[in-house]
């Protein structure tokens, strides 16, 4: 109101905000605030914790409530959702860095700076887009995929730019695009020890959890595969402490990409505090001599607590390292019958876990006790690593008819196999600001 017309008319000089060079571009893709962050409510909704009926009543937002018993409204009105923002502010950085880089030449001098540029842009907006075609869309169905709706699939920087719902067919098949023409583009083998740049390596990586994800096995075991043909670490537990309260660190050798949950959600607390606990059917299900039990878990109380992971802090790491890749190269070699190279897998990630001179590895396993046996394995070594939900959405459309129950207050709350329930709503402020279709619940 203090401000002359003439004032309100300049134009901001876009020397001084729009990026310029490869380097300005790369450091946009360098904010750790915005990437290496997704969503918590797949994990929030999932099965390897609890909380107690106060701690569940007592949350500060509606929609951390709501969604752990799977609610059929859970925001109840409220808006500017972190599980669905943070991604696609890391699609809209991913985008300006492509778009801003056409007007780059890509010359002799530069062109494996530019390649791996536009590689790491690739990069960081497919594992956005899959991030949230987890949490916002159904499960990847063959027989399905061309008519579900999938996500908004975001390709340009222009914030003006209509808002529409792609198939998940579509949606998976941009991931898939985006993440071969990040391989063939990328010089790095391996990203550096805190695992904070894309690589062949986490690509590879990312392009094996995809096809998992889609339950295209033969795929995700050849990624699982050229990842560890990259990158095979593993740690051996006994030379960890088993009383630390902080037992693996960002810079451990098996880690081959950093990324962590968005911090604000209840999961948080399940590591420190009383009311929140790790299931303790899963935590029974390790036995004596299986040092994980100590590393990754603590008693406080009557609850059991999980200790500080692969981030080093409170925040749930979910990114991706060689344990994750050996199950599931042990699960692909499974379901195609190759039973000796999945023992193999199983049993060389086993021995590394126990206490040392006690594990005996298991032999004689074939087919489904096999696969069961691998599957279990995955839940115990993963727990707690953003990956129980896309595995629980994916084998109950294998007919595992996985159901979840929440006791709280004397209630029962289920949520049944397939239910519509596993794909979350859609923020009602995005729905009100773009029109797309909200999912059915």
């Amino acid at each position: 109101m203090a401000c002359k017309k003439e004032f309100l008319d300049k134009k901001p000089i876009s020397s001084l905000n729009v990026p310029t060079s490869l380097e300005e571009l790369n450091l946009l893709l360098l904010n750790k605030v915005d990437i290496h962050k997704s969503p918590a409510l797949g994990e929030m909704s999932s099965d390897d914790y609890y909380m107690a009926t106060q701690e569940w009543s007592g949350q500060f937002l509606p929609y951390f409530t709501n969604s752990y018993v799977w609610a059929q409204d859970i925001y109840v009105g409220a808006g500017n959702i972190s599980e669905w923002n943070i991604p696609y502010t890391q699609v809209l950085y991913a985008n300006v860095v492509l778009e801003r880089m056409t007007a780059l030449d890509r010359t002799a001098d530069n062109a494996g700076d530019y390649d791996d540029l536009r590689a790491k842009a690739l990069f960081i907006r497919a594992w956005a887009f899959f991030d949230l075609a987890q949490v916002f869309s159904p499960p990847y169905d063959t027989q399905t995929a061309g008519q579900d709706l999938g996500i908004p699939i975001r390709q340009t920087a222009d914030i003006g730019a209509p808002t529409t719902r792609a198939t998940v067919k579509e949606t998976y098949d941009r991931i898939l695009s985006d993440l071969q023409e990040a391989r063939r583009l990328i010089k790095l083998d391996k990203s550096v020890v805190n695992g904070y740049m894309p690589a062949k390596a986490s690509i590879y990586g990312l392009l094996s959890r995809v096809c998992l994800t889609m339950r295209d096995y033969s795929k995700a075991g050849l990624y699982a595969d050229s990842t560890l043909s990259i990158k095979g670490n593993l740690i051996n537990y006994n030379t960890l402490s088993t009383t630390a309260s902080v037992p693996l660190t960002i810079t451990n050798e098996e880690l081959i990409y950093q990324n962590t949950l968005v911090s604000a959600n209840p999961l948080s607390y399940t590591v420190t505090s009383q009311g929140y606990s790790i299931d303790t059917m899963l935590y029974a299900s390790y036995e004596a001599n299986d040092l994980r039990k100590l590393i990754f878990f603590s008693l406080n109380g009557v609850y059991i607590n999980k200790k500080r992971g692969y981030s080093g802090g409170i925040t749930i790491f979910n990114g991706i390292a060689t344990d994750e890749l050996y199950l599931t190269r042990a699960e692909c070699y499974a379901r195609s019958g190759q039973d000796d190279k999945a023992l193999f897998d199983l049993n060389t990630l086993l021995s590394s876990r126990w206490k040392a001179g006690t594990y005996i590895p298991l032999s004689g396993l074939q087919g489904k006790p096999l696969l069961d046996k691998i599957l279990l394995e995955r839940r115990k070594e993963l727990v707690f690593r953003g990956l129980r939900w896309n595995d629980l959405r994916r084998l109950n459309k294998e007919g595992y008819n996985i159901t979840l129950v929440r006791n709280l207050g004397g209630k029962q709350y289920t949520l049944a196999p397939n239910d519509i329930r596993y794909t979350l709503p859609i923020p009602p402020d995005v729905i009100l600001q773009t029109g797309i279709e909200q999912n059915k619940r």
